[in-house]
């Protein structure tokens, strides 16, 4: 039989579409793949020891808003992106392995919306649940830790979209205001459980008028004023870790009071902050720190840098072995 002019035309663009559409969706596919979480500040990471994993999510890949709600998951040294839905975007939430129920609880943050949040979320490991949606306390950059004496996540200070907060909760099931009395409010600090002593400690923040660089300690259901404020150098937006083969408080980062990004290792003995070292990661603050407890190791990803007053995220990740800091190499997203 013989074609028609129409309908050779016809077969040659049918051919043709076959030839690019292959090519078309690679080049797409090429463009969407993530490979890591990639640059942001203000993100949650934590190690998750029922998994022995670590866990990463939301923060802020650019200034005035724009957070993120994707989950990441480290293991294998790989990261997987996970598909289950969990909280809204946020960023500056706050978070805690808690060993009574072996999942992670995560706790309030910053909204695209400006909105601080008080719910309440659970990983698994598998896929996130959400156990309170509306909760008395409403907080972001704010921490939590879990109190093993009491089985139950002791959290402070904070911002609340009115004011900086200055009240210690715990949560077992639900949020009760503990009745001691607290450190000065302040919001954007660190805080970490101490093993060994069976102890929480605080250093650092920020309040509405100034900066603090005192050093507290919760034992025997009460906060013990460890240092002055002022006895030490000023910091916030840093972040610590518990290192329990060191037996020791460590800290990296943040930004003192005339606003100078900072790229000490610190640790804290007693009412004294003591640099260890000033090699590792460039300064920085708002990043993610944690210690896989499992591997004796401490793990920091991504944070906030300031070039010629542009603020500029951080995708890379590192390693702390106790005594120095290595550089883990990804393949960039694409």
């Amino acid at each position: 039989m013989i074609k028609t002019n129409t309908q050779v035309k016809l077969i040659l663009v049918i051919v043709l579409v076959f030839l690019i559409l292959p090519s078309s969706i690679l080049s797409r596919q090429d463009i969407q793949v993530e490979t890591n979480p990639g640059a942001r500040w203000g993100h949650i990471l934590i190690y998750d020891a029922a998994n022995d994993n670590i866990l990463l999510f939301g923060g802020a890949n650019q200034r005035g808003g724009d957070y993120l709600g994707d989950t990441w998951i480290w293991r294998d040294n790989e990261w997987k992106k996970i598909d289950s839905p969990g909280p809204p975007a946020r960023g500056f939430c706050a978070a805690t392995f808690h060993k009574g129920r072996n999942t992670v609880i995560l706790h309030g943050g910053r909204g695209n919306d400006g909105v601080t949040y008080s719910d309440l979320w659970e990983w698994n490991g598998i896929s996130w649940r959400q156990l309170e949606k509306n909760s008395a306390y409403k907080a972001d950059h704010h921490q939590m830790v879990y109190v093993h004496e009491q089985d139950a996540i002791l959290a402070f200070g904070g911002w609340n979209g009115e004011d900086v907060l200055g009240d210690t909760w715990f949560w077992n099931e639900y949020w009760k205001k503990a009745d001691s009395p607290s450190p000065p409010k302040r919001a954007s600090f660190s805080m970490v459980y101490n093993d060994q002593k069976n102890s929480v400690l605080l250093f650092g923040g920020l309040w509405v008028n100034g900066q603090y660089a005192d050093i507290w300690e919760w034992t025997n259901n009460q906060w013990h004023a460890l240092s002055e404020p002022y006895q030490n150098s000023s910091l916030d937006h840093h972040a610590m870790i518990y290192d329990s083969q060191l037996q020791q408080v460590i800290g990296f980062g943040g930004k003192n009071y005339r606003y100078i990004l900072q790229n000490a290792t610190f640790k804290i003995e007693g009412d004294a902050v003591k640099v260890i070292t000033m090699d590792g990661p460039k300064a920085r603050h708002s990043f993610g720190f944690t210690y896989d407890s499992g591997n004796h190791q401490g793990y920091l990803f991504g944070g906030k840098e300031y070039l010629s007053d542009e603020q500029i995220p951080l995708d890379d990740f590192w390693r702390w072995d106790g005594l120095k800091w290595h550089n883990i190499p990804l393949t960039k997203n694409k």
